[in-house]
């Protein structure tokens, strides 16, 4: 779970931060990095076996998504629109495309990051990791794999 918390930390600050390494790091660099902490966090998510803590604890704060876009925005300002399929389990030549959004995809991520971060630090270890493995499973796996998917077509 170090390794996890650790990759958290360095993510969200993507986030949180509007000028990461703003002065060390190109927008290649910075990419090829995001890239990394991405697949590693992915590779954890695969790996966990969460077991569900049945303490009752309060809820995480709601962390601002607009600040949240607006800080990915200024470390990533490539980030864009990317065409997607929107049913991709019936590809064909009447197939939908849609349109969908890298930053918002970081955004989503990072928002959910931060509430597992806010879970290490006010409830349990096992409460993290479950809400770590559900909102992956749910909600940030998606994003997290478009966003790869984008990253790589856009790659420097």
């Amino acid at each position: 779970m170090e390794r996890l918390k650790a990759l958290i930390e360095t993510l969200i600050q993507f986030g949180i931060n509007p000028k990461v390494n703003s002065r060390k790091t190109d927008e290649a660099e910075k990419t090829r990095t995001l890239q990394r902490l991405l697949v590693e966090i992915y590779s954890i998510y695969l790996s966990i076996k969460p077991k569900f803590d049945e303490t009752k604890y309060e809820k995480e704060p709601d962390f601002n998504y607009e600040e949240i876009r607006l800080n990915v925005s200024e470390n990533f300002p490539n980030l864009g629109y990317y065409a997607v399929v929107l049913n991709p389990n019936k590809v064909d030549e009447e197939s939908e495309i849609g349109i969908a959004d890298s930053a918002d995809d970081l955004s989503d991520i990072i928002k959910d990051m931060l509430a597992v971060r806010w879970r290490t630090q006010n409830t349990s270890l096992k409460d993290a990791v479950y809400h770590f493995e559900f909102s992956m499973r749910t909600h940030s796996e998606k994003h997290l794999l478009d966003l790869l998917g984008h990253l790589k077509s856009i790659a420097y």
